[in-house]
Formats: structure tokens, C-alpha cells, sequence
């Protein structure tokens, strides 16, 4: 005898489950393909845009170098900032925002065309000082001409750019009739550099490449320890730092006395006829 195949309800219930099946199993590996595109696509980004904000903080730090170096040259010829410093604003003001009553008066010189002086002095938090004027290296200089988005810096090409600014530091004093108040500090041995470094570089003109670019700004203050060709100005201490605190250079004298400490001898005693 042959079993009959019987098709009852049931199986007619069942037809075209495993269709339905295999387009819910496709759409569920569809979801996850594009959801772990999404993702790498994510983490790519996020590497980009550390590999980038990375790299304008390099560039910032050799924007500081390189003006240290140009600064240093500076200091030989001229014994201090004078030529390279803004005109120092000799009034006080409040802290607040450049050309508001009682703000920060305009700097002296002005801005000069096509250079960014004084970015930034219109922000309140800088006290209406902006981070100052390019650097520009004088004539004669190893490196002339302006520190502003310097790509290549002594026959080697950076990746991106920098732009250095020096400003002079600000006094404000704590007593008296313009307590609180600012000014500029009038000392030429004193500067202060803001560099900006920026990756990747392109040109400035364009707002959509200046909006995805990473930007690092790092600033430094220098105080000159030799100023106007005299070596022993400044120095408070002695070099080499000895047990002596004497004759490790040419601004201390050697006394008997540091000789005994030096020796471990402190009863030692000074002879005046020896300096």
C-alpha cells in the first residue's frame, strides 16, 4: 500500500515561511554591514583628526623654535627686543575689549595689510591685546621676512604651517591709582611669542580649508638675563651652580670664604687684600 500525502490546513499555513525567513536574515546582514561601515568610517575620521590636531601642535612648537632662534639673533645685534616689539602703550586701561570706553587702546603701530597683527585683541580674555605682530626678521637676517604661515622653514617643507606673533607682557599694578588697571610693559629685554601651528596646510583664502584644518596655538614669555652688552645684569645666580655660590663666572668674585665652603672648610677665615 502507498501512503497518501495529505495536505491539510496546517501545511498550507506554513508555504512561503523560509522566503520570508531568508529576506529577514538579509536585511539583519545588510544593518550590520552598514553599521560597521559607519563605524570604520568613524574611527578613521577620528585618526585623521588626531594625526592632524597632532601634527599642528609639532608645528606650533617649531614655529616657538624657530622664533627663539631669530630672537637670539636679535638680542646679539641689538642687546635686546626694541626692533622687534610693538610700540609699548604708555596710558592704563581696563580689562575688556580694544576701542569699548575704558578698554584697551588701539596698538601702536597699526596692523600692517595682508599680515594677521593683533588677532585676537578684540576678545575680552586677552585683555584687549591680541597675540600681538607677526613676527617679521629684519634685514640681513639667516631668515627674512614674515613669520606667517611659514610652510617652508630653511629649505625644509613642513607638514602644514605656522605663524609666529610677539607682543610686549603686561604690567597691572596691585596699589595705588591704577590698580587692577593694564598697560604695557615699557622693558625691552621682556617679549612675549604666541605660535600658531596648523596641519594641513592650504591656502588661507579658502574658508572650507581654513574650517577643517587643526590649529594649536602655544605661547611662551623670554626674558633676556644679558641686556644692553652687559653680561652680569640679570644673573642671579652663578653658573655651574656650586657649592661656593662664586668664581664659576666673571660677575662673582672669589672671596676666601666661598674657597673654605667650597673646600669644607668654613672656618676659613676672609683676607681683605684678596678679591
Amino acid at each position: 500500500m502507498h501512503a497518501r500525502e495529505v495536505r491539510g490546513p496546517r501545511r498550507r499555513k506554513q508555504a512561503g515561511f523560509a522566503l520570508i525567513l531568508a529576506i529577514l536574515s538579509l536585511m539583519l546582514l545588510t544593518f550590520l554591514g552598514l553599521t560597521l561601515a559607519a563605524t570604520t568610517s568613524t574611527e578613521l575620521q577620528i585618526a585623521t583628526n588626531y594625526r592632524w590636531s597632532q601634527q599642528a601642535l609639532y608645528n606650533a612648537e617649531a614655529g616657538l623654535e624657530a622664533a627663539k632662534l631669530l630672537l637670539a639673533q636679535v638680542a646679539e645685534i641689538d642687546g635686546d627686543f626694541r626692533n622687534i616689539l610693538p610700540t609699548a602703550r604708555t596710558t592704563y586701561w581696563n580689562y575688556g575689549v580694544t576701542g569699548t570706553s575704558g578698554g584697551p587702546p588701539t596698538p601702536l603701530p597699526a596692523g600692517r595689510t595682508g599680515l594677521r597683527d593683533y588677532e585676537r585683541m578684540g576678545c575680552a580674555d586677552r585683555a584687549g591685546v591680541g597675540f600681538g605682530r607677526v613676527l617679521t626678521s629684519p634685514v640681513g637676517s639667516k631668515q627674512p621676512g614674515d613669520y606667517q604661515d611659514v610652510s617652508t622653514y630653511m629649505t625644509s617643507t613642513l607638514n602644514g604651517a605656522f605663524t609666529v606673533w610677539v607682543r610686549r607682557e603686561l604690567d597691572s599694578p596691585t596699589s595705588g591709582t591704577f590698580a587692577g588697571q593694564f598697560t604695557d610693559d615699557a622693558d625691552n629685554s621682556h617679549v612675549v611669542i604666541t605660535a600658531e601651528g596648523i596641519a594641513p596646510y592650504q591656502s588661507q583664502t579658502d574658508n572650507i580649508a581654513r574650517a577643517n584644518q587643526a590649529r594649536r596655538t602655544l605661547e611662551l614669555s623670554l626674558r633676556l638675563l644679558m641686556n644692553q652688552g652687559n653680561r652680569c645684569q640679570g644673573l642671579a645666580g652663578q653658573e655651574g651652580l656650586g657649592a661656593s655660590g662664586e668664581n664659576f663666572d666673571p660677575c662673582s668674585p672669589l672671596k676666601s670664604s666661598g674657597v673654605g665652603a667650597a673646600f669644607g672648610n668654613p672656618n676659613l677665615t676672609e683676607n681683605t687684600g684678596v678679591q
